[in-house]
């Protein structure tokens, strides 16, 4: 079994990095619901937690909103003032006992393919905030999962997305409370432009042009071909009007 050796629990982004570049057996630990660089047989690594990083704020505008790494989702679901469809996506994405340890930070380095809430996060624009040795950047949300070599000795310190425009989504599970098998969300911005981003038919959510030349992988939900024909569909439903 995998053993912890240490624990840590800085209490600041400057004394997180110092850790995480004292070893290369460092896990970071954000929520607890998994644990990042996931742990396998009989690996021994330290712990470093991040509650007590200063990592927990959000800052809500007119224009865009900056979630902390170490918010929960449930602290997304309950911010006044963020866009309906991004707290509505948050109290989607786990049931009520997991938001409240669940954080963004997680949910962006997992980055599971049946995200709902990421697909949400993909429409409106995500920027990841990271920091390292080298500074603060900033990444695209699809740049930073299709090179992940961005977070190699860096933490994820905030997520910032667009707070406005006109969203819509839809999704088809095996229950109203199951994760989606296949989700789509589409945002239209005040000057017409429209992004539209699918959970489930790919190894992560992504953004999508045509649905139609999707190929997504099948597992026990939902064969290739089922979650490529549901894609379609859901594609027409949320886009239909505009």
């Amino acid at each position: 079994m995998p053993a912890v050796l240490a624990y840590h629990r800085p209490g600041s982004v400057e004394s997180a990095l110092d850790l995480l570049h004292g070893s290369d057996r460092v896990r970071l630990l954000a929520g607890g619901t998994a644990l990042i660089g996931g742990a396998a047989g009989t690996e021994e690594f330290d712990v470093v937690d991040l509650q007590s990083a200063g990592l927990a704020a959000i800052a809500v505008g007119e224009d865009r909103v900056v979630l902390g790494a170490m918010a929960t989702l449930e602290d997304v679901r309950r911010t006044a003032g963020l866009h309906p469809a991004i707290a509505e996506a948050a109290r989607r994405e786990l049931p009520s006992t997991l938001r409240t340890a669940a954080t963004v930070g997680g949910t962006l380095a997992v980055g599971e393919w049946d995200s709902e809430l990421l697909a949400t996060f993909l429409a409106h624009d995500p920027v990841v905030e990271l920091h390292g040795l080298d500074g603060r950047r900033e990444v695209p949300l699809p740049q930073l999962w299709d090179q992940p070599d961005h977070l190699a000795g860096r933490i994820i310190t905030a997520v910032s997305v667009a707070n406005q425009g006109d969203t819509r989504a839809d999704r088809t599970g095996r229950t109203p409370a199951d994760r989606p098998i296949v989700a789509a969300v589409a945002r239209r911005t005040a000057d017409g432009r429209v992004r539209l981003a699918m959970s489930g038919v790919a190894g992560r959510p992504v953004l999508v042009d045509d649905p139609a030349r999707l190929e997504p992988p099948g597992d026990f939900r939902g064969s290739s071909e089922y979650r490529k024909t549901v894609a379609t569909v859901l594609a027409g439903r949320v886009m239909g009007a505009w």
